[in-house]
């Protein structure tokens, strides 16, 4: 739901929605405080507090935010750590071994108080440890035990947990680049309950720019149910970045009591997570046979090689196909093997007992029972510029960013940034303009920079519409101005718009015209002085002042 729908709701409806925006990835009594606290703010005062406003823009406040000091010191956190790891494990000096029960926050806290001889936040050292994922030490057993034969798959409602995984193959290569070849691999999402195949594409790697590319595609397959849907990737760092176009989702789309999407990623190394994805690889792996014969006529050389199954080494043949990524998926191969999975019966255990079901059908048939409803196309495509590498940097007090040597200035979401100190993010850099991520993990897009200059050398093909600085920009240039950007942002950030600045110049466009014939300068000056008089125009559209005489030829040789 965006700001605009919200602006429409009563009063209450509107505190609901952004009460459930600030507190939905909170769990237990951290939920039930803050949902506490801000409903009895709510009832004081009778109006919305500014934090549920922050978060209805998809701003969460916190106290790396607020530049406040951390409550515990580097070293208490690495004695912390020292002491849960060595009292997990009998062989360790470190620490005296404790047995599971004892491992608790409380002992660990009266132990660092008693070792630094100071108070220390209980609260904060129960957040520390789950950020440093201490919970697999602290609840580490005192002794190993022979491993539960009867485990078995949980039954999952339909479009409760969706995995996503990638499996690459194994028998043939295809050219990548110039001369080079290499084995492509298919990244999949696949619902659990019904083990219906969402999507499946083919890509060369796991990276942060294929898989958002398969999630948007996978936003747009099918309608979604009003539910909270678990996203499970494994931790591949491509995969890791889902987190911020999760984030923004959630924001722009979660209400109370329906949708919402949780990332569930897999523990490191445990493939028993995505166990039924896993299972599902050894018929891709058939289906590379089917690949290469389709594409028999284009074989280069064949190869012998090997690979690892059950820690033997097994001999193979690996076939050079002499076709490249897009022949592959304009083939319709890997189309025609997901419909095959999908329409066709297959065998699987629940719950200890063996069941024969068709995945579309069962998919179907879950979906029918809930409510469902659609991403809206535009802020999908949005999320393309999530799938560039993040850079750490810094904005600064003036909305300036330095990268590279080069000066950009914040041209889109100025707001987001401190006009007192500077703010540390994330960017992508996109050649002529970077993208600007909250300093977080699941950091959300701010807004965009762009290059005081333009951009000399051949620009990356756009992921997404222009932003307004640079539609202003390509409108002034067509009318032979040399746009000054650090100006022309400026002005925008005051209120202009494309449309007001081409009222500006179409009002004021007879005056432009004899502005040039009466310098009689080279394009170079002409051009700033025409963009000077712009400006100026502007500026006085703005203020509502009367008509400004434009500089003399003399000043905008200076510029």
């Amino acid at each position: 739901m965006k700001n605009n729908d919200l602006d429409c709701l009563p009063m209450d409806d509107r505190f609901a929605i952004l009460l459930h925006k600030k507190i939905m990835d909170k769990t237990g009594s951290a939920k039930r405080r803050a949902k506490k606290y801000y409903m009895d703010q709510y009832r004081k005062t009778g109006v919305i507090p500014k934090p549920l406003l922050l978060a209805g823009q998809g701003i969460m406040e916190g106290r790396k935010c607020s530049g406040r000091r951390r409550v515990l010191t580097e070293k208490i956190q690495n004695r912390f750590i020292e002491m849960v790891k060595a009292s997990s494990d009998p062989l360790d000096d470190r620490f005296v071994f404790i047995s599971r029960h004892g491992r608790t926050i409380k002992n660990y806290h009266a132990w660092l108080e008693q070792e630094f001889d100071r108070n220390i936040s209980l609260g904060a050292l129960r957040r520390f440890a789950r950020q440093a994922n201490l919970k697999v030490y602290l609840e580490k057993p005192d002794f190993e035990e022979a491993a539960d034969t009867g485990v078995c798959f949980r039954d999952e409602p339909v479009f409760d947990l969706i995995q996503m995984d990638g499996c690459r193959f194994r028998y043939f290569k295809i050219r990548w680049g110039k001369g080079a070849w290499a084995k492509p691999q298919v990244i999949e999402f696949f619902d659990t309950g019904s083990r219906n195949m969402l999507v499946l594409d083919a890509y060369f790697s796991e990276s942060s720019l294929n898989s958002v590319d398969l999630f948007e595609k996978f936003l747009m397959s099918t309608p979604f149910p009003k539910k909270k849907i678990r996203l499970r990737p494994d931790n591949a760092k491509g995969f890791v970045n889902l987190k911020r176009p999760i984030n923004e989702l959630n924001i722009k789309y979660s209400l109370p009591g329906g949708f919402y999407l949780k990332p569930d990623f897999s523990r490191i190394h445990a493939p028993k997570d995505k166990a039924h994805l896993e299972s599902s690889h050894r018929s891709i792996h058939h289906f590379e046979m089917r690949i290469i014969k389709h594409f028999e006529d284009r074989i280069a050389k064949t190869e012998p090689g090997y690979i690892y199954r059950n820690g033997k080494k097994e001999k193979i043949t690996i076939t050079y196909l002499d076709i490249d990524l897009g022949t592959l998926r304009q083939s319709g191969l890997l189309e025609s093997y997901r419909r095959q999975h999908n329409e066709q019966k297959h065998y699987y255990s629940v719950d200890g007992k063996t069941s024969a079901w068709v995945p579309k059908e069962k998919f179907d048939d879950g979906l029918a029972q809930c409510e469902t409803f659609s991403f809206n196309a535009d802020d999908v495509r949005h999320f393309a510029k999530y799938g560039y590498d993040k850079i750490k940097a810094t904005v600064g007090a003036k909305g300036i960013i330095t990268f590279n040597n080069q000066t950009y200035h914040v041209a889109v979401g100025a707001q987001h940034f401190s006009r007192h100190k500077s703010t540390k993010v994330y960017i992508s850099d996109f050649g002529d303009k970077l993208f600007i991520f909250e300093h977080k993990e699941n950091g959300i897009l701010l807004g965009e920079a762009l290059r005081r200059e333009p951009y000399e050398k051949p620009v990356k093909q756009a992921v997404a519409e222009p932003n307004a600085v640079e539609l202003i920009s390509a409108y002034l240039q067509e009318k032979k101005m040399a746009v000054d950007r650090p100006r022309l942002i400026d002005i925008h950030l005051r209120g202009l718009t494309l449309d007001a600045a081409k009222a500006i110049y179409r009002q004021n466009r007879k005056r432009y015209i004899a502005y040039t014939t009466k310098l009689r300068q080279p394009d170079a000056i002409t051009g700033k002085a025409l963009f000077n008089a712009f400006i100026l125009d502007c500026e006085r559209q703005l203020s509502n002042n009367p008509l400004v005489e434009y500089a003399p030829c003399s000043e905008n040789k200076v510029l």
